[in-house]
């Protein structure tokens, strides 16, 4: 896997959210949306906190050669990292995961979630748009630490809710082209959707795009779950997620999902 030390370029906070953005430009041109980064949480020459902190990218300028992270520092390691000033070098490595599946036929493009895995959804609407895609999102979290919209093209629709059950209320609303003529629901509008979810949200994700498809064919639904992945190489055996295929990995084998697979 290879390793960074990138230089923080910019720092900024906003509510109980801070986005760094770094500079490493090889790590800018090899990431995909929905990857993550190991980075090591603690000062030099300390081993305090030992485990490296997994982090999924929010975003990336290979033009600038950056990459963003956006995180809530909820825990001391991450409280570490936050507090990081402009042009302090960190240590990470990556990128994690294979990334999200952008069908090239995809016109619409629905992304939904909450949790720490959320970040990447902000990516993935980036790239997507780039690529002429209709996207929307749908993201659940408390008000102070649900991403800003600044840090999304204008041309994307977000909807934000401030519970998982308001999430799943907002996937299976009804929308309209005008206040009299109905149109659809996002799942039934969408191409393809990309999820950010924890694992206790599957059933009831699950459900919700049954009931909005009654037949999906592989790659319409796909879940990044969000979950620890301490080592990055399968080894620790701490990441595992059951599948109707038998027992898999975040680091290995996912953490990207599709969502037929899991509930």
């Amino acid at each position: 896997m290879p390793y960074y030390e990138p230089t923080i370029l910019e720092r900024h906070h906003g509510g109980a959210l801070s986005l760094l953005r770094l500079y490493t430009p090889e790590l800018a041109r090899s990431a995909r949306p929905g990857q993550a980064v190991l980075v090591r949480c603690a000062p030099a020459g300390s081993s305090d906190p030992l485990v490296r902190r997994s982090l999924f990218l929010a975003g990336a300028d290979p033009a600038e050669g950056s990459v963003d992270l956006l995180i809530s520092p909820e825990e001391r390691g991450l409280v570490w990292l936050a507090t990081q000033p402009v042009t302090a070098q960190l240590d990470l490595y990556g990128p994690i995961g294979s990334g999200f599946a952008l069908d090239q036929r995809t016109r619409n493009l629905l992304l939904a979630g909450t949790g720490s895995a959320l970040p990447a959804l902000l990516f993935m609407a980036r790239s997507a748009a780039a690529r002429q895609c209709a996207v929307m999102l749908l993201a659940a979290a408390p008000p102070d630490r649900l991403p800003p919209p600044y840090l999304l093209p204008s041309a994307i629709e977000y909807q934000t809710a401030h519970t998982s059950a308001e999430l799943l209320t907002l996937l299976s609303a009804t929308t309209y082209d005008t206040p009299t003529t109905l149109s659809s629901t996002p799942i039934m509008w969408a191409d393809q959707i990309f999820l950010a979810l924890t694992s206790d949200l599957v059933p009831a994700t699950s459900a919700a795009v049954r009931n909005g498809r009654l037949r999906w064919k592989p790659g319409f639904a796909s879940a990044l779950l969000a979950g620890p992945m301490p080592c990055g190489f399968g080894s620790c055996l701490a990441c595992t997620v059951e599948t109707r295929d038998g027992p898999r990995l975040r680091c290995k084998d996912g953490p990207i999902f599709d969502l037929r697979n899991l509930g």
